[in-house]
């Protein structure tokens, strides 16, 4: 009888590479090879500061800066921040506020007044004294910026003009996606 497929079945050390080359190859169609572009699977989204944690009474004019937003990476996760939002609020209206006004800076791993420990300002996110985003639009960024577990992501403000206490406020929110690291 002749079988329409060759009969040729692998045996010993042949079969165990057979097998671990198919294992490895489904293995890597499960990998996502684009996290920063697109949620992975598993990835759950991030709305730090869209609650209340995100706002701060606007502090003294011209004093040092002020933490607005302390936003931690879960540890086992990765983050990237697509877009944001960092403006001023007032009572009467949510404006964006005028340029100069305050300044604000993103920074990873620098607690508020310690200048000996080992962070880092956010390449382009430090003194910037322009609001970004709004409430209704978040600022998208060209490209995200990714973070590992248990980084310190953290917003600081300085008042510059913006009237002092309340109902005047400063607020930021991050958003973006974070994923189990394999």
């Amino acid at each position: 009888m002749k079988y329409p497929f060759p009969r040729n079945i692998l045996q010993g050390p042949e079969m165990i590479q057979a097998t671990h080359a198919l294992q490895q190859e489904r293995a890597s169609k499960q990998q996502w090879p684009f996290p920063w572009s697109y949620p992975p699977p598993g990835a759950t989204r991030v709305l730090a500061g869209a609650d209340a944690t995100g706002t701060i009474v606007t502090p003294a004019q011209n004093v040092a800066a002020v933490q607005g937003l302390l936003y931690t990476v879960d540890e086992g996760f990765q983050f990237a921040l697509t877009h944001l939002v960092v403006i001023y609020l007032n009572a009467t209206t949510s404006i964006a506020g005028a340029p100069g006004a305050f300044k604000w800076s993103l920074d990873v791993n620098l607690p508020v007044g310690v200048t000996t420990y080992q962070g880092s300002p956010i390449q382009g996110f430090a003194n910037v004294d322009v609001p970004l985003g709004s409430l209704i639009r978040p600022w998208q960024l060209e490209m995200p910026e990714m973070f590992q577990p248990a980084d310190a992501i953290r917003s600081k403000f300085v008042n510059v003009s913006v009237a002092v206490g309340a109902p005047n406020y400063f607020k930021t929110i991050l958003l973006g996606w974070k994923w189990p690291v394999a």
